[in-house]
């Protein structure tokens, strides 16, 4: 059990920084307005500041000139919530939609050029351990 813990945490920092990496190639956005803009464009609909907020675990104060920023640099839109008119509803405009694509596509190539510094046998052995991490965390899940 000790060794297993071990690994596991040394994992996290491990695929964190490669991830980081990846992602750091590929935009030229702070971390939080990736994290504010990939959160949009995994729900593909509008959402309230405090959902966006919650959802990423950031402070709302925080949140507001971080969203003013993406606003000016046309990434959003910002409407009045039909729900409560004393809040505000935020979604990703064609632009950012674009942005995100793009930038999802340059982490795959950023990606891939990793993986061709991997011998064949490497990349099979990196497939079926990925799988399998993934296979036996989505169990540990369910119990």
């Amino acid at each position: 059990m000790q060794q297993v813990s071990k690994e596991y945490l040394e994992l996290i920092p491990n695929l964190f920084k490669s991830f980081q990496r990846l992602n750091q190639k590929a935009s030229s956005l702070t971390h939080l307005q990736n994290q504010i803009l990939e959160y949009l464009f995994m729900y593909q609909h509008p959402l309230a500041i405090k959902q966006i907020s919650e959802g990423l675990n950031v402070p709302k104060q925080q949140m507001t000139d971080v969203l003013k920023r993406l606003f000016d640099q046309g990434l959003i839109t910002r409407k009045q919530n039909q729900n409560d008119k004393r809040s505000f509803v935020i979604e990703l405009t064609e632009e950012g939609k674009t942005t995100q694509q793009e930038k999802w596509s340059k982490v795959y190539q950023n990606f891939v050029n990793d993986l061709s510094k991997l011998t064949g046998e490497e990349q099979l052995d990196l497939q079926y351990a990925l799988h399998k991490v993934n296979f036996l965390l989505k169990k540990m899940e369910e119990r």
